[in-house]
């Protein structure tokens, strides 16, 4: 059985295999194969060896089997006698030869074989030649061998129709078979592989690719498994800027395809649209997945920041206007502002303001999107100026507060700043803005003589102010040094005191710890008598014993006179004795 198969179209999504007596000629699908919604998959497009995963010697018996497949009579024989003799071959050789051009492979496996002799002359029996078991192609007179390497594609025609052949061993049976060995064979890791109406298109990570199937624009994100077209009209877009590059950046916030549009609005501004005409804006998708507009009639015109801006007036465009409509104006004229006060001084300005756009609808639908910063200068112009003539110059020379005040009132208002804040903040909220900061940047008096004065006075003002810096200094010195002092004597007599009661109280323990003694010292010896009293009572021979010791302590260094009549009594018993006289004596 061969292991090729052909898919024919039978319907718009069904497909059948046609066979003929177990002869199975290649895949190919109709050149007008619509793909519709269906995706197809490698799977479907690429013919798969079945045989790929068997081993060397497995493979050439079956491309020995399918090869010559319906042979009866070969035209090889290995008993070169009954035939014509040719060389032997390697073992990693087949043998091709035909009869009546019916080709047939022969595995010598290294012994003498030959070609069978025909005495037929209508037989024609030839030797094609020697052929390596892994030659990646050879075929003739309609039967083939494909041996597409690992990791690779085979381009084939078959019926003028394209097939593509997966890695591993086919043997394909089929007339109509082209195959050429130069340009057939691909890497399946090229990006896009093109074979006539069959495109295989891998789109690497943080890639997109703009694809037209006929009239249709297409555009395809990145994924795993790549996309795969059986169609003559499809074409892939390259840009010839970036050197015919296929792919495009997946990050770009706005890629436009015929009539799609692809935008990814970042934080902090929002695109503007119109979808027939009408404004529509399109704020940062939650999901974080690209926003995909797919009419003709929806345009993109750009993006508008939503964040805090911060701008310089006189803007550089204003400036590059003031140069066009007085070309000998001075350096002052083009970057300030020029404002009269009122006591008919000039001074010049230049202003920060920090502001967001709170409703892009309303400030789009009102001013237009370059009219935004122009509306924002001539107004914060406006009003500053109407400030500046009401006030006088050293009026406009001290002011500090920069931040409006949201419940800043006509009655409580009191610097220019504040008057020019809460005009210019009132003016902008009806545009969909909201002002955040207003302050001037520089400010500079044109009138000369007034300057030089206004220098002088600063060069007093600094000297003063300097001086009193240096008084504040010496005051805060000595005021330092002489709170060191009181500390640190403040410490010394604490520490005098933390001795004397430390020896206090080192004392008090002493004497505590003397007392315990000799309260221990008490206690011990009353518990000595009191245990010596009990031992008396229980052994009373213990008592008499004690006794005698007493009453020899007390007759030691004493002198004893004994009378002649005594003399025989104290010899017979000196204790009996003894105790009579004491005796005699306590009486007394």
């Amino acid at each position: 059985m061969i292991e090729s198969s052909s898919f024919m179209k039978k319907t718009s999504s069904e497909y059948s295999i046609s066979s003929h007596n177990n002869i199975h000629e290649a895949s190919t699908f109709s050149s007008e194969h619509e793909n519709g919604d269906q995706s197809l998959t490698i799977s479907q497009i690429v013919i798969r060896s079945d045989f790929a995963n068997e081993t060397s010697e497995r493979q050439a018996k079956i491309i020995l089997e399918r090869f010559n497949e319906g042979i009866k009579n070969s035209a090889f024989t290995d008993s070169p006698v009954l035939g014509r003799a040719l060389s032997r071959l390697d073992i990693s050789y087949f043998a091709m030869g035909h009869r009546n051009q019916i080709v047939e492979l022969f595995d010598p496996r290294g012994q003498r074989f030959g070609t069978v002799y025909s005495a037929d002359p209508t037989v024609e029996i030839k030797y094609l030649g020697s052929i390596a078991k892994t030659c990646r192609y050879f075929g003739a007179y309609g039967k083939h061998v494909l041996n597409v390497p690992s990791g690779h594609f085979a381009k084939a025609m078959t019926k003028n129709r394209p097939v593509i052949y997966g890695e591993g061993p086919h043997v394909i049976i089929d007339p109509t078979f082209e195959f050429d060995e130069r340009y057939g064979f691909v890497n399946q890791q090229e990006p896009f592989i093109n074979h006539s109406t069959i495109n295989i298109l891998r789109v690497p990570s943080g890639k997109v690719a703009k694809v037209w199937i006929g009239t249709q624009p297409q555009i395809l994100e990145s994924r795993r498994e790549p996309y795969v077209f059986v169609d003559a009209q499809f074409k892939l877009v390259g840009d010839s800027s970036e050197g015919g590059e296929y792919f495009k950046n997946s990050s770009a916030t706005f890629m436009e395809h015929g009539s799609i549009k692809r935008i990814i609005p970042h934080t902090g501004e929002v695109a503007i649209t119109y979808n027939n005409g009408i404004l529509t804006i399109i704020p940062t998708p939650k999901d974080g997945k690209p926003v995909i507009i797919d009419s003709p009639t929806h345009n993109f015109e750009g993006f508008i920041q939503t964040s805090l801006q911060t701008c310089l007036f006189p803007s550089k465009e204003t400036k590059q206007q003031a140069i066009r409509d007085n070309k000998n104006a001075t350096s002052d004229e083009v970057n300030l502002k020029i404002f009269q006060t009122r006591d008919s001084l000039r001074v010049g300005v230049v202003l920060v303001v920090a502001f967001r756009i709170v409703d892009p609808e309303l400030a789009l639908t009102k001013l237009g999107k370059e009219g935004i910063i122009n509306h924002i200068e001539n107004v914060s112009f406006a009003d500053m100026g109407k400030a500046i003539q009401l006030s006088t110059l050293q009026e406009i020379m001290y002011f500090n507060d920069t931040k409006p005040s949201s419940s800043s009132t006509n009655e409580t208002v009191h610097t220019i700043q504040d008057r020019v804040k809460s005009h210019l903040a009132r003016d902008l909220s009806e545009y969909g803005i909201e002002l955040a900061r207003l302050q001037i940047e520089t400010m500079k008096v044109l009138d000369t003589e007034i300057a030089k004065k206004l220098a002088g006075q600063s060069v007093t003002s600094a000297e003063f102010t300097t001086k009193q810096a240096t008084l504040v200094k010496e005051y805060d010195i000595k005021t330092t040094e002489a709170r060191l002092k009181a500390e640190t004597d403040n410490i010394a007599l604490e520490q005098r005191n933390k001795a004397i009661i430390a020896e206090a109280q080192a004392k008090l323990q002493s004497a505590q710890r003397q007392a315990e003694a000799l309260i221990i010292t008490a206690n011990a010896q009353k518990k000595v008598q009191e245990m010596q009293g009990e031992l008396f009572t229980k052994y009373p021979i213990l008592a008499e014993i004690e006794l005698a010791k007493i009453k020899s302590e007390a007759l030691k260094n004493a002198t004893l006179y004994i009378t002649p009549q005594d003399a025989g009594n104290f010899m017979n018993s000196p204790l009996v004795y003894v105790d009579k006289l004491l005796g005699q004596q306590q009486q007394k």
